[in-house]
């Protein structure tokens, strides 16, 4: 069961990290055989993974409990896909013994889909092949690249496009002399470069290809998008001591209260409501009461709250707007956060370079989002 243990590491390891009496002495190779063989029975017998979970003693085994159920749905969905394509492991044979529901389903949906993800597969290759030996040279991070093919391999299909531009170039002098006549130099000079095209787009499309299929690590952008927009990354990530006050708070602040920066009593009452809504992860009704405060005029903190709940609750393009807004606001007490989550949408958009950007600006910048911005970035699909 190699492949699901790999599948179960990643998806409950940053989990147990976040416990206090979390120690990865316990986490050997039985370990995570036994938890995969645990959560496998996870549908029809839930006390198995508990137990699992229990043993470790950690200081909130709730929390992974709760986690337990997308785990496990993810585990299913992964294998699903693997078995569709073909792969093999002894997680699905168990599955299979065990007529698993949820396993059958998405074995069935992804087998219904395979053949249009197919032909979607097939028209971006073909809009990729212009670009497609660039990305494969130069766009690809060296280390990331030689994980997928050897470094002299890569050297090689270097010279190789070296030797045919040259050939490209001898082709195109001869044919020069010997058509004196502008329509046959057209003709034979057409014929010459769609030839020579032939062989970079053949090379082109095998690497393309493969680059595609050899990403088993790499995650969809709808996948890292959710797993990083989780409730509680969010809401413990916040430092909420960095709410500004308004200086005319000190004769209320006697009354028992605060006014918020630009707020009068009723609006900061409002944001207040808000903002406690915000932390409980209500972030439905969040959004309305700041929507109705209208943050742009008044507060910039009160925006960037708007916009996680508008991330939340699939209004995008109104969190991409606000955030970009954000972005451009001098001394604003929380540029990071406004770099990390604009990033994520930028990733949900499919607009990987402005994404990488980002996430590459909080590495660099060593703040609390350098290490999740790593992972992110490691696990971004090239293509």
């Amino acid at each position: 069961m190699k492949k699901s243990e790999q599948i179960i590491k990643s998806l409950v390891l940053p989990v147990l990290e976040k416990d206090n009496n979390f120690n990865q002495l316990n986490l050997n190779d039985d370990f995570w055989k036994a938890f995969t063989s645990s959560i496998l029975l996870y549908e029809n017998d839930a006390k198995p993974i508990f137990k699992v979970v229990y043993e470790l003693q950690l200081n909130d085994p709730e929390r992974v409990i709760k986690k337990l159920t997308s785990v496990h749905a993810s585990l299913i969905k992964e294998l699903a896909e693997l078995h569709v394509l073909e792969g093999s492991d002894e997680a699905i044979d168990i599955l299979l013994a065990n007529n698993s529901k949820l396993f059958i389903e998405q074995v069935n949906y992804f087998k219904t889909v395979k053949g249009v993800i197919t032909k979607l597969e097939r028209e971006r290759i073909r809009e990729e092949l212009p670009k497609a030996y660039e990305k494969v040279t130069f766009e690809i991070p060296e280390n990331d690249l030689e994980a997928a093919i050897k470094k002299t391999e890569r050297e090689n299909l270097k010279k190789k496009f070296k030797q045919w531009d040259e050939e490209l170039e001898t082709e195109n002098s001869v044919h020069t002399s010997a058509y004196s006549k502008e329509k046959n130099f057209k003709q034979k000079n057409t014929k010459v470069i769609y030839l020579s095209w032939i062989k970079y787009a053949g090379v082109a499309a095998i690497f393309l290809i493969a680059f595609m299929i050899w990403q088993p690590t790499k995650q969809s952008n709808d996948k890292l998008f959710a797993e990083y927009t989780s409730d509680e990354l969010i809401v413990q990530s916040i430092d909420y001591q960095k709410i500004k006050v308004s200086s005319e708070s000190a004769g209320y602040v006697r009354g028992g209260g605060i006014l918020l920066e630009n707020l009068n009593k009723l609006e900061t009452d409002l944001a207040l409501e808000a903002i406690q809504l915000f932390k409980n992860n209500n972030f439905e009704k969040s959004k309305h009461i700041l929507a109705s405060l209208e943050p742009r005029d008044k507060n910039d903190q009160l925006v960037m709250f708007l916009a996680i709940t508008q991330l939340k609750t699939n209004e995008l393009n109104p969190a991409v707007s606000n955030f970009e807004y954000l972005s451009k606001s001098s001394n604003f007490e929380y540029p990071s956060e406004v770099k990390f989550y604009l990033a994520l949408c930028y990733l949900k958009q499919n607009k990987k370079s402005k994404a990488k950007l980002l996430f590459n600006e909080l590495i660099q910048s060593d703040d609390k989002y350098s290490k999740v911005s790593q992972e992110i970035v490691s696990n971004i699909r090239w293509f």
